[in-house]
């Protein structure tokens, strides 16, 4: 349960952002929502514009004022989401960003939109549950499509592009449902005014899921994937101690970046400390920065304490010592030999185990 680190000092040129370089959460959120508020204004808009000159044949116009209001969309949501994360995009990248996402959003909107609009007033209206369903698939496709687009403009740019397409499947599996109840509600008789004043609303609570959901993935992108964070976030709840027994956090600071890492993992404990023992240590090279003695914080019993973790020699008493209690806690962990073994020593002793 670590992470691959790519621990190296920066390049000219290089634009791989670290943790801190990515928009805070509130403000991701604050520019999702206030992006949908305007896209979803346009589209309610639109479709109450449109409405009427379908049901007297004019469908290619309704059409065009359909298409509008979802490019308005598309294109409010690619300025926003392009603003915030210009500490992590070039500006080339940036304007990328948002012709995708209009192209993808916007277009895809508008296309969803379009049946129910020109299709009139007439006709049984399906069931809740129906159009429910049907929206977490559109938003999932939908998103899919979108944070497909989206990673191939970060490529390059973070270190794991590819969550960004699970960051939206998941968010607009939720958001989608919020709109399609938005753009459901209003009857035939509802003014124009009260058409316009849902689409607001809905496009804030659509809005805000999605930034919250992919807000929360947008650290992943260049650090822990997400179910790392919120196993950390577990081990410094209230309900910590469904976690302890097996694993603690681990915080160090790599020693070339001087970037600060902080990661989940297994453990054993005897007299001496805490054993831990890198997972695939291919790829995960965080322990690299612990060959000298180093300070650490470690996350044990619900909060952060310091300690001291160094990285143990094959062959050594304190290796094959260490190796022991990992193998008595662990007993199914295959192919330890050689491996490395990380012995951390906390300045308050850890609790029994």
């Amino acid at each position: 349960m670590t992470h691959r680190l790519r621990d190296r000092a920066p390049t000219t040129g290089d634009r791989r952002a670290d943790l801190r370089a990515a928009p805070s959460l509130w403000r991701w959120i604050a520019l999702c929502s206030a992006a949908e508020a305007v896209g979803m204004t346009a589209a309610a808009a639109a479709a109450k514009a449109a409405q009427p000159l379908a049901d007297r044949s004019h469908v290619v116009v309704a059409l065009v004022i359909v298409v509008a209001g979802g490019v308005v969309e598309g294109v409010a949501l690619g300025v926003a989401q392009s603003r915030g994360l210009s500490s992590l995009l070039t500006r080339r990248r940036r304007r990328l960003w948002a012709y995708a996402t209009v192209l993808v959003a916007g277009l895809g909107w508008a296309a969803a939109s379009a049946p129910s609009v020109l299709a009139g007033e007439g006709g049984d209206e399906p069931a809740f549950g129906l159009v429910l369903a049907g929206a977490v698939a559109l938003g999932m496709t939908m998103g899919g499509v979108l944070g497909g687009a989206q990673a191939l403009v970060f490529r390059g740019q973070v270190a794991h592009p590819r969550r960004w397409v699970t960051a939206n499947v998941s968010a607009w599996a939720v958001a989608m449902p919020i709109i399609f109840v938005g753009a459901t509600t209003p009857g035939a008789g509802w003014a124009p005014l009260a058409v316009i004043a849902l689409g607001t609303v809905t496009g804030l609570a659509a809005g805000a899921a999605l930034g919250l959901v992919t807000g929360w993935f947008l650290p992943s992108l260049t650090g822990l994937p997400v179910h790392d964070r919120f196993v950390l976030a577990v081990l410094a709840s209230p309900v910590h101690g469904l976690l302890d027994r097996n694993l603690l956090g681990l915080q160090l600071r790599g020693v070339v970046t001087g970037r600060t890492i902080a990661l989940p993992t297994m453990y054993a404990a005897d007299d001496a400390g805490l054993v831990v023992v890198p997972g695939n240590p291919g790829r995960k090279r965080w322990w690299r920065n612990l060959r000298r003695a180093s300070p650490v914080r470690v996350l044990l019993d619900g909060r952060w304490g310091p300690g001291s973790g160094r990285l143990l020699e094959p062959g050594s008493d304190s290796y094959d010592r260490a190796l022991t209690t990992y193998r008595e806690r662990w007993p199914r962990v295959p192919d330890l030999d050689g491996g490395p073994v990380v012995r951390i020593q906390l300045e308050a002793a850890p609790p029994p185990r």
